[in-house]
This record gives C-alpha cells, structure tokens and sequence, in this order.
C-alpha cells in the first residue's frame, strides 16, 4: 500500500472521516445476473486489487501490506436486492445513502457491489462503493470499466486470466517488509541530505527555494484558507445524496466563451450555487474553503491505487458575475496546481504512514474542514454495456473526509453527470440548496450562449 493509500485507510479511525467512495450506473433493464457474476469474477482477475485484502502491522503504524484473500468470496462481495417502494430516484438514492454509510468490512477486499431492480419501466441501477485507499476516482473507472462491454451480446474470445494465488501473510511479516523499505530508502535520504549540503554552495537560491517550498506548505495543507461558513458549520456521520445532470456540449460552450476550462466552469457553477444558498438563507459570505484533488497519475501507474495531490482554493462565493467568477477560479486553480508544495503528502507520506490511526485522524480533521470539495473525473466517452443492460447514466458520490459538501462529475456519452453528498448537519435546506445549485450553474452555463451564435444557454437538469 502506497503512503498516500495509508493515510486514507488509517483514516478510518474516526467514523467521521471513512473514506468510502461510490458509483452509481443507471441500466436500461435489469442484466443477466449470471452474466453479471461473471464479470465480477473476470474483473477481480484482471484487476487482482479487487480480491486483496488489508494486512495491518500489529501497531497499526507504517504502511500496511495488500494480499490476496486466501479467502476471497464473491458471494460476499456481489449482492441483489429490490426497491420495496415506488422506485424513483429519490428511493434508489436513499438506498445508497444507507448502503454508503455502512462500513466496509476491513477483514476483506474492501469493496461491495449492489444490483438494485425495481425502477420503473424495468430499468435497474448498480451501486459500487469501494475503499479510497483501494483507488482514487480515475482507477475507480478505469477498475469498473473492467466490467463494461461495447456490445450488448457475450463478446466470444476474451483472454481468461488465470485466479490470483492466494497469499498468507501475518502482521509480523509486515513489520519485516516494513523494516526492508526502510533499510532501503536510507541511500536515497542520504542522497537527499547530500544534495542539500550542496544545495549551501549557492546559498541564495537554496534560501530562495526553501522560502518558496515554506510558504507554500501552508497553503497546501489549508492552513491559510478562509475560515469556513457558519451557515455550514455542522457536521454529523449522516450523508446525504442528490444527483444533476447537463450536457457536456454545454459546459465546454461556457468554457470557450470564458476561454476556461470545463472544470473551471463546473467549480464556478458550484460555487455560485453556494452563493445563492447562503444569499437566500440571508448569511453571504466572500468565501468559502474549497479542496480539489489534482491527479498526478501517469501513464506507466498502476490502476488501483491513489495518485493524487491537494489543491486549495478560497471559492469566491462574494462574486455575483458569472464571467468574472470563473476567471477567477481559474486564475486560482493554476495557482494551486503550480504550488511548490502540491505533491506535499505523496512525499512526507511515507513518514506520516508511522503515526498511529488516532494522531493521524486528529492531523487530518485539523485541515479538511473545507465546505466543498470537488473532483472531476474522465468518464467512458462511449456507449456500455454491463451483462446485457445498457449504462444509461454514472453518478459518482465521494466520501465526506470533514467536508461539507463533496461534488463529483464524470462524463458519460457526452452527458456530464454530478453526484452530490452533503452532510445532512452542514446543509439544512436540501431541496433549496439543490436548486440554488441549478441556478448557479445556470448563470455560467448562459455564458456559452454570448458569443453571437444564437445558441440557447445550457440548463443543469436536477435528477433528484
């Protein structure tokens, strides 16, 4: 498990801060359960992540180990139930709610998939929610897009890879390799030391770069962000899902306009929304504390696993103009991701994973207490397939790690998808805030429709 992995799954010491992160697909019917089961079973070989479990050292400290579970089932994992009401999405999205804040079991591959049926017109919805520490949101899709098809039929031919061999490993094997890393990493310090005595030859540049590096820490670790809202100041266990949808067309229309990019706009669409919440609720506010991860994954990265770093941004809530809002996101996003210190936790990681769970968690409620955070992620630009179904729709849903609200889109055949969970103590009004939201996104969308075309300005629609 990488240091980054570790930190996410020590996490979980406080209830507060559980990282459980999950999709949603919407079906066109309900796929072939045996089909299905066999994808799963296709799937966790191709990606052997999926059949691994979590192997703690006996103190809980340094980074754990990933087997695969001698005891792997995927009874266990893959589940079917029905909706028992009317089956709408404000139904289904309960459900998740429910199937989202129960715990994964830490003693197996921590991941649970759900078929749910009983949506109307036969339609049906899988719910997959799965440790962070197992992926972040880009190998989450590239993981699930083990189990889509580009066709409806049985696609003859696929390579079949063999079960992963079962591995026993104990705590105490864990210190060992532990130690081994350790022992293994001590050139590479005093390597680093080295270049650092060097570094003193050209006194004024290492000063230089130590004061920039040092300012930046700060920022990174939102230690200098603005205090957070009071109207947003609660926070519970309890999360709370809605779900939006828009035409990609649209938002990338506001970004030409704006000369931004897609994910300015969509920042700048939730943070007016967030304006008009607490404009609406009579408590404005100039800004609000907002993270956003930024991918540092590359090519030659393995799937599972989290490549990503924190960036931080003071959300402009105080800004009524569209265009000038996303201007400013903008300006403010290249900011964060130019940050000396961005990639801070990748690198102090491997000395934060030896902290134990309790300290860790008290380091991470201390500078996570952001009112939003947002993530924007790849989706599959395609028309899917899942055991004959048709994917009509993904909606992916965060955890929330002592945020108020977490916001994650993914593109799916050219519809922009938005799952939104919020923690029901921070956001008291959720039908208002939903549409505060539409209106927010409505006032940057509006941009694409200014550049003289005669376009009509894009609409956020709200699913529920």
């Amino acid at each position: 498990m990488s240091p980054v992995d570790a930190l996410m799954w020590r996490g979980d010491t406080d209830r507060r801060l559980r990282g459980t992160i999950s999709m949603l697909e919407i079906y066109d019917c309900v796929p072939d359960w045996d089909r299905l089961v066999a994808a799963h079973e296709w799937g966790s070989r191709m990606a052997p992540r999926f059949r691994q479990r979590v192997i703690d050292s006996p103190l809980r400290t340094g980074t754990p180990s990933w087997a695969v579970d001698p005891d792997f089932d995927l009874h266990y994992h893959l589940r079917r139930i029905r909706l028992a009401g009317d089956g709408s999405m404000r139904e289904l999205l309960s459900a998740c709610e429910q199937l989202a804040m129960t715990a994964l079991d830490p003693a197996r591959p921590p991941w649970e998939g759900t078929l749910i049926e009983g949506l109307p017109d036969g339609r049906a919805a899988y719910f997959l929610k799965a440790h962070h520490a197992l992926t972040d949101g880009l190998g989450a899709i590239l993981g699930l897009a083990q189990l889509h098809s580009t066709s409806r039929d049985p696609i003859p031919g696929k390579p079949q890879p063999p079960s992963p061999e079962p591995v026993n490993i104990s705590a105490l094997d864990v210190v060992g390799r532990q130690l081994g890393e350790e022992l293994r990493r001590l050139p590479h310090r005093a390597d680093t030391a080295v270049r650092g005595v060097r570094a003193l030859t050209r006194p004024k540049k290492a000063l230089s770069d130590v004061l920039r590096y040092g300012r930046s820490v700060p920022r990174v670790a939102g230690l200098v962000s603005p205090p957070g809202s009071p109207l947003l100041a609660a926070r519970s266990i309890s999360w709370r899902f809605s779900a939006f949808e828009v035409p990609f067309a649209d938002l990338k229309a506001a970004g030409v306009t704006a000369r931004a990019s897609v994910n300015d706009v969509y920042l700048a669409g939730l943070i007016g929304g967030f304006r008009l919440y607490h404009e609406k609720l009579g408590q404005p506010v100039d800004a609000i504390p907002v993270a956003i991860p930024i991918s540092v994954r590359r090519p030659e990265d393995p799937a599972g696993g989290n490549r990503i770093a924190v960036g931080r941004l003071a959300g402009p809530v105080g800004i009524a103009d569209p265009f000038e809002r996303v201007l400013t996101v903008r300006e403010q996003v290249r900011a964060a991701r130019t940050e000396p210190a961005v990639d801070i936790f990748n690198t102090l990681g491997s000395v934060l994973a030896w902290l134990p769970g309790q300290v860790l968690a008290q380091f991470s409620g201390a500078t996570t207490q952001n009112d939003l955070q947002a993530s924007n992620v790849p989706g599959i630009p395609w028309e899917t397939y899942v055991a004959g179904a048709k994917v009509e729709r993904m909606f992916p849903f965060g955890p929330l790690p002592g945020c108020a609200v977490m916001a994650t889109m993914i593109t799916h055949n050219e519809t922009a998808c938005l799952g939104l969970n919020h923690d029901a103590a921070s956001i008291t009004e959720p039908e208002l805030f939903a549409d505060c939201l539409v209106d927010g996104f409505g006032e940057v969308l509006a941009l694409g429709a200014e550049s003289g075309s005669g376009a009509v300005p894009g609409t956020m629609r709200r699913v529920i």
